[in-house]
């Protein structure tokens, strides 16, 4: 199996990819198939070799103590009853880092339905030790709580749990982004460190020299922690749970004795086994209840564990860090209906040579993924079939041979199949930046539009002046076609619902409604007809045009071979070939090289009609199947993939 070592101590660096034999259950152990593995500061502690007086472990070691996935085998004296189901478990001897990890069965929980994997992992130890901290507090209303590090994970949990106790929460972290985290989460307030002896302190305090607050919850321990203290009033309470400084907070157990403050060390986030999973079990309760979040400031492959330890040491991180070891993809084993489609966990695809894996954000629905799903233009299925060809996103691995791209770019564009996952391969050539001006959902919007816009634009050669006839005109290549033939100085007719006619004409679009006497409300004259309806209207448009060769559509190939109206098909044009269009969409439905004046899409915009999320994406096919809809349905990863 696939692991990730800490070779020797020293920065994240030392965090290698390797491999590993398979674990087996013992008595009373479970043996779980990692999906996410957990990120938490004391890894990059123990990685660089702090703490050996209470963790002796020596390299080479696995790390990582919290993941989320299923449960493969089990061990004597466990119910067999758990093989295959959603959990989450700590694992406190390590060995979270990897593809598989054996738990103890006291430490595992099952993942309540509706509760995706990676939160599960996200707060699996974050959840035990806020509910511990807050229940530990007896919080009541009004309480004035302090909280530092609270643009962390542990921290935010706090936030959250301590403001719905009722408390008035003072948030203290570095950096506005966790600051307003922290003030999402229910704080009163956000401060830096350097202000929370005075201005945090000060708005905390009804009266000048009154305690300024009656808990403190110190998730960072060392001078930050000692000066936190120093603001808690007579009989308050100290919780020193976070070392990331390197120490516990400096604080004298005389002065705090002399003031009634209590101290409550590590031993208050330290369980037995038992209540471990009380408050496990507690944690994922609450989150199915929608009580209790995550934010994850970065998910990233196994394999790229350095890149998350170095964003928890440079202390810039919002959240949580996470370790995807498994993607999930919509995928069909026959043809049929929506209902063939399933999602599936499925492990992370590896780019070959010229290609690249996507973190999908965003994809799109078209009329293709029907007919492929249904059979229509397909062979017989030999084993699991993706669905979905465009796609938008980040990239987040490189084939080999891969150049001009970097981690973490935003691009959109089309792929063979499979873009409703939370990972896909392309080819590198295949996509474009993402303009900043778009969002994830309205590129995904665009590829297979425009590619299609341009080319049967191309091949009618319509010139300034002429008019166009759009059947379908308030569909994703209407859309794309219109605003395209409106750059080149064609006036353009279209049919659509009335209801859409208001935003067509925004566009310069002369709507038309379709029905009985569609022939009187269009114009004498037409110079091309695009079909992309399929509904019948290629007789009339050929006798508009005077002359099938004026008429393509990329909907009803039967007729266009009936009438001699041609017919046009993306099939053979390939993703490299689209993502031209994309580039300079322009000069692609003119049929010349593309500028390169840097204008990715032109301009071009097509509405999002409607949004669904991966698991539903049955529910986005039926409604392409329904039509009457202005724009493009999306489908987007965000229950399934943390961002």
């Amino acid at each position: 199996m696939n692991v990730v070592e800490v070779t020797k101590f020293g920065g994240p660096e030392v965090l290698v990819a390797g491999q590993a034999p398979d674990p087996v259950a013992g008595p009373g152990q479970l043996v779980i198939g990692v999906s996410v593995a957990d990120v938490m500061s004391i890894d990059a502690q123990l990685r660089g070799g702090w703490g050996r007086e209470w963790f002796p472990a020596e390299p080479p070691f696995v790390p990582g103590t919290g993941v989320a996935g299923h449960v493969l085998s089990v061990g004597d004296g466990v119910d067999a009853g758990w093989l295959g189901r959603r959990v989450a478990a700590q694992v406190p001897g390590g060995g979270g880092y990897a593809e598989r990890v054996v738990a103890s069965a006291e430490t595992v929980v099952g993942v309540p339905d509706g509760v995706p994997l990676w939160r599960a992992a996200a707060l699996i130890q974050v959840g035990p030790a806020a509910l511990s901290l807050v229940e530990g507090a007896g919080l009541e209303p009004g309480a004035r709580v302090l909280v530092t590090g609270a643009g962390g994970a542990l921290g935010l949990a706090i936030v959250r749990l301590a403001a719905a106790a009722g408390a008035r929460v003072t948030a203290a972290a570095h950096g506005p982004a966790k600051r307003a985290a922290a003030l999402e989460a229910g704080a009163a307030e956000a401060a830096d460190y350097p202000d929370v002896t005075t201005r945090a302190g000060e708005a905390a305090a009804p009266e000048p020299g009154s305690a300024r607050f009656d808990v403190v919850f110190d998730g960072v321990g060392g001078a930050v922690g000692g000066a936190a203290f120093e603001l808690l009033g007579r009989g308050g309470r100290f919780f020193a749970h976070g070392v990331p400084s390197g120490s516990t907070a400096l604080v004298d157990p005389a002065v705090a004795e002399r003031r009634g403050v209590r101290l409550i060390g590590m031993e208050q986030v330290q369980f037995a086994p038992a209540e471990f999973r009380r408050l496990a079990e507690l944690t994922l309760r609450e989150v199915a209840a929608g009580r209790l979040t995550a934010a994850v400031g970065l998910a990233v492959p196994l394999e790229r564990a350095s890149e998350a330890h170095a964003a928890l040491e440079a202390r810039e991180l919002v959240g949580k860090a996470l370790l995807l070891v498994t993607g999930q993809a919509v995928r069909y084993r026959r043809h049929g209906g929506p209902e063939v489609l399933e999602l599936d966990e499925v492990p992370l695809p590896q780019p070959g040579p010229g290609q690249v894996r996507v973190a999908v954000r965003a994809a799109g629905v078209n009329p293709i993924d029907r007919k492929l799903r249904t059979g229509f233009l397909s062979s017989p299925i030999e084993g699991p079939q993706g669905t979905g060809i465009e796609l938008a996103g980040t990239i987040d691995a490189l084939g080999p041979g891969v150049t001009g791209w970097r981690l973490g770019d935003p691009v959109f564009g089309q792929v063979a199949q499979g873009a409703a996952a939370t990972h896909a391969l392309a080819e590198a050539d295949a996509l474009v930046p993402k303009p900043d001006d778009l969002t994830y959902e309205e590129a995904a919007a665009l590829p297979v539009a425009v590619e299609t816009a341009a080319r049967t634009l191309r091949e009618l050669g319509l010139r300034e002046g002429q008019t166009l006839l759009i059947h379908a005109v308030a569909g994703g290549v209407g859309l794309a076609a219109a605003q395209l033939a409106r750059a080149l100085g064609v006036r353009v007719v279209g049919t659509a619902g009335e209801r859409h006619h208001a935003f067509l004409r925004g566009l310069g679009v002369h709507p038309v409604t379709y029905g009985e006497g569609l022939k009187e409300r269009l114009p004498e004259t037409v110079d091309g007809v695009l079909d992309a309806s399929g509904r019948g209207e290629l007789e009339l448009s050929v006798e508009l045009t005077g002359d099938p060769e004026k008429v393509v559509t990329i909907a009803d190939p039967a007729g266009a071979g009936r009438l001699g109206a041609r017919f046009s098909t993306g099939r053979g044009v390939g993703a490299v070939a689209a993502a031209q269009a994309l580039r300079d969409p322009v000069a692609a439905a003119l049929g010349e090289p593309a500028a390169g004046n840097g204008r990715t899409a032109a301009g071009v915009r097509v509405p999002v009609a409607e949004v669904f999320p991966l698991e539903r994406t049955a529910d986005a096919h039926r409604r392409s199947e329904d039509g009457h809809f202005l724009g493009k349905l999306i489908i987007i990863t965000e229950a399934s993939l943390p961002h």
